[in-house]
């Protein structure tokens, strides 16, 4: 039987042909042979089918957009919760250890029916459950994610997961200290003064979490952070007697103990690109960059190149018009002095 060379394109012809005149069924069985195809041919791109509403959705590669990312966040999350190895999973689910492990490393992704087993398996619930089928219906869709800041436990642990896989923020902030920098009397009073109607247990919890991710800075292999700060966040006073203070050493002492650069945008800078608002560029050494917005109700993760892009110019912009790192810790460290 002679050789037959199957490509991307030639498949995606053959699906949009078998949505005219086939069966969901068969459709996901051409698509499980196009797997086995590309597993012989590795270089050639991953095929993603998906079973919904009667119909199979072909995206061109699994594994980049935002929303493929958080999804396979949450399901290493959800077997991590399950207490269950990836065999032992595979084996309730019928399904085999590396198809999963590839489908939690975003190598390849995920039908619906087995989406659907693994969710039955982690017993999640009825609600989100639903947010994750529309996840992973809309996986390799770019543009944004929407998080709610309503501090929900799964859209928190989602920006936890982002930050986490970060090498490298470049944060700008013209209204606060970021949270990796900030001591636990200045987190204390902005959460407070942003923070509603929030008891002090919650007030608590909120500052023990933004403490333990400063643990970033300091793990083996640590975050690399680049804040640029305007200059009269820094003036800001604060609670009790000696809090600025503390809080501005301790800026001045991060420089030194970890890969944190420092640069301040003084007050009589022109006007610039980051009047926008405050930006986070999260940088990752396998996967594209990101960018995060936040207001005080939601929180948005761009993934678009052309989105980057715009943030990475402002981004620029911002280091020229900021004094050198040298210069701002000496702006710093003489503010610290005068309290």
């Amino acid at each position: 039987m002679p050789h037959v060379s199957v490509t991307h394109r030639s498949l995606q012809v053959g699906f949009v042909l078998l949505r005219k005149n086939c069966s969901a069924t068969i459709i996901r069985a051409v698509a499980r042979w196009g797997e086995g195809c590309r597993r012989e041919n590795p270089e050639s791109p991953t095929l993603t089918a998906t079973h919904h509403s009667g119909e199979a959705h072909v995206a061109r590669r699994a594994g980049n957009s935002v929303r493929s990312r958080r999804l396979a966040f949450i399901l290493r999350r959800l077997r991590g919760a399950s207490g269950h190895g990836i065999e032992a999973v595979g084996r309730a689910v019928g399904m085999s250890g590396s198809k999963i492990n590839r489908i939690e490393r975003m190598e390849s992704g995920v039908y619906r029916d087995d989406l659907e087993r693994l969710l039955d398996f982690y017993e999640v619930s009825a609600g989100h459950r639903v947010e994750l089928l529309d996840i992973a219906r809309r996986a390799e869709e770019r543009g944004w994610l929407r998080l709610s800041n309503a501090n929900l436990p799964e859209d928190w642990q989602t920006w936890l997961d982002f930050e986490q896989e970060a090498t490298t923020l470049l944060r700008y902030q013209p209204l606060v200290i970021p949270g990796l920098l900030q001591t636990p009397e200045y987190a204390s009073a902005i959460i407070r003064a942003t923070g509603g109607a929030i008891t002090e247990t919650e007030v608590d919890a909120l500052v023990s979490s933004r403490m333990a991710r400063q643990g970033l800075l300091h793990r083996t292999d640590p975050l690399t952070l680049h804040a640029i700060i305007e200059e009269n966040v820094l003036r800001h006073s604060f609670g009790k007697l000696g809090a600025h203070g503390r809080q501005l050493r301790a800026l001045a002492d991060a420089t030194i103990k970890s890969r944190v650069t420092i640069q301040v945008l003084p007050a009589k800078s022109k006007l610039h690109s980051g009047l926008n608002g405050p930006f986070t560029i999260l940088k990752y050494d396998d996967e594209p960059s990101l960018v995060l917005l936040e207001n005080k109700v939601a929180s948005l993760f761009l993934d678009e190149d052309e989105h980057v892009k715009i943030y990475s110019r402002s981004w620029t912009e911002l280091q020229r018009l900021s004094l050198s790192p040298k210069k701002s810790i000496e702006l710093i460290a003489d503010l610290a002095e005068r309290l």
